[in-house]
């Protein structure tokens, strides 16, 4: 950081995070020091999709976070709990127990620019993570070059436990949205470029001690996710959906 070189800063204008026992999208707004819930529905544009891990830490009594990777596989992570006391650095593979035992849920970090009818395109992120990854493993096959919609939730349950779900919906994606996503996407990553460019000295260190022969993610878990919800999982789009050929706005 010096002068003509500020400190990196996130383009994204709200970060936004699903609460599956209220069903609710919610995002914190700095000024009001609080966090605010954002109605349905809600229609977004992905531009690109990162892993990170996120979650709760009951022993510290805080919040869980971690760098953002492309590849599980290849890049490093660096967990650590916000008032300090726990941290793990190391591929995936080789940490995800040590993660799983502090409170960390593997997490998708979705750029997207939302948009709406009453206000300009912008810039957010959301964070989906336990019930909501399953949610969206079920449809990012679906995700390229379309509009999406969350217009609802629905209740699952697991054992006695109830929870909700985002329901995902897809439109066709007009070349005026199309056109305005692409600029976006320009600017996030540009930033993108930069914020891997910035490697801690720390996580170089702790890079030379990671063993080399990473274990593969085992993907037939993926695979076998989609088929498991081959019968409720969206259909692809066909020219003669009505719901896809007439986008909401």
């Amino acid at each position: 950081m010096s002068i003509s070189n500020p400190s990196l800063k996130n383009p994204c204008q709200k970060f936004i995070d699903f609460k599956s026992d209220k069903g609710i999208f919610v995002y914190y707004d700095k000024e009001k020091e609080e966090q605010v819930e954002l109605s349905l529905p809600l229609y977004f544009v992905v531009l690109d999709e990162l892993s990170a891990i996120s979650g709760y830490s009951k022993k510290h009594d805080c919040g869980i976070y971690s760098n953002e990777i492309r590849n599980v596989n290849q890049n490093i992570l660096r967990v650590k709990t916000f008032k300090g006391g726990e941290s793990v650095t190391g591929y995936y593979p080789h940490i995800k127990d040590t993660i799983k035992a502090m409170g960390g849920k593997y997490t998708k970090s979705v750029y997207a620019m939302m948009v709406s009818k009453e206000k300009e395109p912008e810039m957010v992120n959301f964070k989906f993570k336990g019930a909501s990854f399953s949610a969206w493993l079920d449809v990012r096959a679906f995700t390229d070059n379309t509009l999406i919609g969350i217009l609802k939730t629905k209740t699952e349950r697991n054992g006695k436990t109830e929870y909700q779900v985002p329901i995902f919906k897809f439109y066709a994606l007009s070349e005026e949205i199309r056109e305005e996503a692409i600029a976006m996407d320009i600017i996030l990553q540009k930033y993108l470029k930069e914020y891997f460019a910035q490697v801690p000295e720390k996580e170089i260190a702790a890079a030379e001690t990671v063993e080399e022969d990473v274990d593969a993610i085992d993907e037939t878990k993926v695979e076998e996710a989609l088929r498991r919800y081959s019968d409720t999982k969206p259909k692809l789009p066909e020219d003669d959906d009505d719901d896809y050929n007439k986008p909401p706005f």
